[in-house]
């Protein structure tokens, strides 16, 4: 693999809003040099010939689960640590509230709309064949490529294991899964055979899902005592918690419990990923590193109404943790960026690391800009698809998001929001604010049916009628009702 060279990469393909305005970032190898503008000192050297990857997806973990993210009860010791070293960006945005989308969107760098991988409760399309996956990418550029996943929506039979030497899927349901501690056990037991290699490899963790059902020692962690419902909560048990005969939220009381406990399953994750950093100092390649952690959706506890997941497309479950460690040879000049990105600039920022032109399908931009020092723009974030429902799109820009149902006859009104002064998403804008409404909304539709008028000249991703073991799962996961 070559050395790192820093290059700017320009907007690929279907782009959301106007291209970034070109800026130019200066460095010379093993140099130190000033930031004009910026008063920095950045230092960037020859990576190692054998440099790792890891890309950590922690599933359903919402962006403020973690304690740097704002978390009272600071249940990710580890990942803050990770932070404090590394690059945590605040305003991460998923391509969408659930987890084939969005995992379909970071792997192939594409939008949902082109990469296929949708669905609607029973009926999934896999990923697009003609997309190469970032997998395939970092395999034929010499990296041997190495997966761990757990559940339905991560399997191979919706191409999630293409380009992958390795692919180590497990059929989880929300009782019988394989936790975190032993994800990361068989990831090691991989990596320790390749320790001399250069290697890319993808971890996902299931166990902030439901059901909220921490292991021993932790289930108490953060209740105050309180056992009652007791864990394992499941879907069933937590909507049995809902008052009004089910209509109307539960006590603040009950959803702080419900919190409490998944908060738990939180803390136990990060323990796991602690466990992996540790080894990985151990075995003398931690500083040859590149660490990526971040999350596939977030998780809503009745915020607005609901709870769970694959419903909606509020911040609570599209705007997600993503912290960023870079090996020792990249010194960042920001520890914290508050620009808005996306899960899409992911893997053209590991591409720009480690000097590989991503290909054109990839339409993120790299984030390395961003950590060496550049003032840009916030990057228009765009989401879409619900696994139950309408069919939800959403634009969230420097300052607005708008949410549109276009499921056909759909009568469920557009919202309009102010995300930085109404973080919580609790003022629908729509009436008060009826030009801002109107341009996004037309940018939104411009934007979609281009993309939609482009997905009908690409191949037409099969339907795959789930076997009755994913229909339990996907039972299990709540997602058939």
């Amino acid at each position: 693999m070559a050395h790192a060279k820093p290059r700017r990469h320009r907007p690929r393909g279907t782009e959301l809003g106007p291209k970034p305005r070109k800026t130019g970032w200066l460095l010379t190898i093993g140099l130190a040099v000033v930031l004009i503008g910026c008063g920095f000192v950045v230092r960037r050297v020859m990576l190692s010939p054998k440099p790792n990857v890891v890309l950590i997806v922690i599933d359903t973990m919402r962006a403020d689960a973690a304690g740097s993210y704002g978390n009272p009860r600071r249940p990710t010791p580890r990942l803050d640590a990770i932070a404090a070293t590394g690059v945590r960006f605040t305003q991460a945005i998923s391509t969408s509230g659930w987890t084939l989308p969005a995992i379909g969107s970071l792997l192939t760098g594409a939008w949902p709309t082109i990469h296929g991988g949708l669905g609607q409760n029973t009926v999934l399309t896999p990923l697009r064949e003609e997309l190469p996956t970032a997998a395939q990418v970092l395999k034929e550029h010499g990296c041997n490529t190495l997966g761990f996943a757990n559940a339905a929506f991560v399997s191979p039979m919706l191409g999630f294991d293409r380009g992958f030497d390795v692919f180590d899927h497990r059929h989880a349901f929300n009782w019988e899964i394989r936790r975190a501690d032993e994800t990361i056990n068989d990831a090691l037991a991989h990596l320790r055979e390749h320790r001399s290699e250069a290697n890319f490899i993808f971890i996902h963790l299931f166990d902030p899902h439901l059901d909220y059902d921490p292991p021993p020692g932790y289930g108490t962690k953060y209740t105050d005592g309180r056992m009652d419902p007791p864990p394992p909560l499941t879907l069933q048990k937590c909507q049995a918690l809902q008052t009004n005969e089910g209509e109307d939220p539960p006590q603040p009381v009950d959803i702080a419990y419900v919190r409490a406990v998944y908060d738990a399953e939180i803390n136990f994750t990060d323990w796991a990923v602690g466990r992996l950093v540790d080894e990985l100092q151990q075995l003398g390649i931690y500083d040859d590193t590149t660490l990526i952690v971040t999350a596939d959706h977030g998780e809503e506890f009745w915020e607005h109404g609901g709870f769970e997941h694959g419903h909606t497309l509020y911040d609570e479950l599209i705007r997600v943790p993503l912290i960023l460690k870079p090996s020792v040879h990249v010194a960042p000049v920001r520890r914290v960026v508050e620009s808005q990105v996306r899960l899409i600039d992911v893997m053209p920022t590991v591409f720009d690391l480690l000097d590989i032109e991503p290909p054109p399908s990839f339409v993120g931009q790299s984030l390395m800009p961003l950590v060496m020092g550049e003032t840009d723009a916030d990057r228009v974030a765009f989401s879409e698809s619900t696994l139950y429902g309408g069919y939800l799109v959403a634009r969230r820009g420097e300052r607005y998001k708008y949410i549109v149902d276009i499921a056909p006859g759909s009568q469920v009104p557009p919202e309009l929001y102010d995300w930085r002064a109404d973080p919580g998403e609790t003022n629908n804008l729509l009436a008060a604010l009826p030009d801002v409404a109107a341009q996004m909304r037309a940018e939104l539709s411009g934007f979609y049916n281009e993309m939609a008028l482009r997905a009908k000249t690409m191949s037409q991703p099969e339907l795959k009628d789930m076997s009755p073991q994913t229909i339990e799962s996907l039972k299990s996961l709540g997602y058939i009702r």
